[in-house]
């Protein structure tokens, strides 16, 4: 097939050079927007006084009409998704159409298409995000009466409210939504009139393109524009932190679901069994979300790699960008939507974890605390608890087996006062500062998520 720039090049592009070279496979996926990015451009081209009237219509009915035959199109025939459309269009209206292309590259062209394609992906993952948000919030309003082990260096280290637990991946996940609306904002930028990279010879209206197009303004630099991949890079970054945020929390859904501890029940519905072993039921899906992680930092890693080290403007190389970006809106999108329906089937077993609280020493901090309100520095504090845990693992006790004369012989400090401590609700009461587990915090917490919840629905 005659390909655009075939004025210059006088030899047949070689088969195997041509397959190295095409595109269309993938960016194909483009289709909607080049066509939305081609009737903006149409008007604007009217505008200008570059084409009539007829003209106009004419290239803007066949693009809406072409948009229509998506699935007839040969794509096989193409290099890329940008001379499908044209070459697709002058079939349809004849000689008209090879007018659309004045006053353009598909250097600004691919630029906005991809801008065009992420507005609008940016969007649904907003809606997932924050439907898991929601969901996480859900669980925390019904959990603020139970309480977990919290662990540092995984060792049983304080009690905390399962509430406490559920708000840690809600703020985690909450800056993440943040970070998205800051990527959204910084990318509604229209590149089109760019040109190839030092502008167009006609006097296109840019700010009219924009407004076409939904976004809010347009690039201040030509050469910018048409090199730039920040906002793509950008929206990998949101995809690797955010994928690493959900696979802290698959791993310790992973965790608190196995035997040893069983503090989590995974719902029927989202675990699989084994092929050999009929005991077995797998957390399958929180180990494929931990696992797909990776993913993502190779997204990201692919594209700072491939931006790193070409010259300024546009290069062929930055044609890789849409396999990263592409794959990484479908994984995240999959990511959330299932992450979601998963949580929200999860059991705590509170009698378990109580069981093992009961058992354990995370009393500590609150006994150092007593101490330290009776008038003992808390290096002192410290060191006298420290023996009196080791007194408990010597002789396999737990703090509740202590008798009054045992703790008297481990410090005159120590009196019965120290059983009133001995509890989980009043353990995680006992915390004042703001941001902290008890319960008082936890309502301000939830309250302040709602809002959020609110603001953003």
């Amino acid at each position: 097939m005659k390909k655009v720039w075939d004025g210059r090049i006088k030899k047949h592009l070689d088969k195997d050079a041509e397959k190295f070279n095409a595109s269309v496979s993938f960016d194909k996926r483009l289709f909607k927007y080049d066509i939305l990015a081609s009737i903006a451009h149409a008007k604007a081209l009217y505008k200008a006084k570059i084409i009539s009237n007829e003209e106009k219509n004419k290239i803007i009915s066949g693009l809406k009409l072409l948009l229509k035959k998506e699935k007839k199109i040969n794509w096989s025939k193409y290099e890329d998704v940008h001379s499908a459309v044209e070459i697709e269009l002058t079939k349809l209206i004849g000689n008209t159409g090879k007018k659309l292309h004045t006053g353009r590259s598909r250097n600004d062209l691919i630029a906005t298409d991809e801008k065009l394609f992420l507005k609008e992906e940016i969007k649904m993952i907003k809606k997932l995000l924050l439907n898991l948000l929601k969901t996480i919030l859900s669980l925390a309003e019904k959990n603020r009466k139970n309480f977990m082990p919290g662990y540092t260096h995984l060792q049983q280290a304080q009690i905390i409210s399962v509430s406490h637990w559920l708000l840690c991946y809600f703020q985690k996940l909450k800056r993440d939504y943040e970070l998205l609306i800051f990527i959204e904002k910084r990318m509604d930028h229209s590149p089109l009139g760019s040109g190839a990279l030092a502008g167009i010879g006609f006097n296109l209206d840019r700010l009219y393109i924009a407004k076409e197009l939904g976004f809010k303004g347009i690039t201040e630099n030509s050469m910018d524009a048409v090199s730039d991949r920040g906002f793509i890079t950008e929206f990998l970054y949101f995809t690797a932190i955010t994928a690493t945020h959900l696979s802290r929390l698959a791993e310790d859904i992973i965790i608190f679901n196995s035997n040893e501890f069983s503090y989590i029940e995974i719902d029927d519905s989202f675990a699989t069994g084994s092929s050999i072993m009929p005991n077995k039921k797998n957390p399958d899906i929180a180990e494929l979300i931990r696992g797909k992680t990776g993913l993502f930092y190779g997204y990201l890693i692919s594209i700072f790699v491939m931006l790193k080290g070409i010259p300024m403007s546009y290069n062929k190389d930055m044609q890789e960008d849409k396999k990263p970006l592409f794959d990484a809106v479908d994984e995240m999108k999959s990511i959330l939507l299932i992450i979601e329906k998963f949580i929200k089937n999860i059991k705590f077993n509170t009698e378990i974890i109580t069981r093992n609280i009961n058992k354990s020493y995370m009393f500590a901090v609150d006994i150092v605390d007593l101490l330290v309100k009776k008038g003992l520095p808390f290096r002192d504090a410290h060191f006298i608890t420290g023996q009196l845990i080791a007194y408990c693992v010597k002789h396999n006790k737990s703090l509740k087996d202590l008798t009054e004369n045992e703790l008297k012989n481990i410090s005159k400090y120590f009196d019965k006062d120290i059983y009133k401590l001995l509890n989980a609700e009043d353990s995680v009461n006992s915390k004042q500062t703001y941001g902290s587990t008890s319960e008082k915090s936890i309502n301000n917490q939830i309250i302040n998520a709602r809002k959020f919840i609110k603001d953003e629905t």
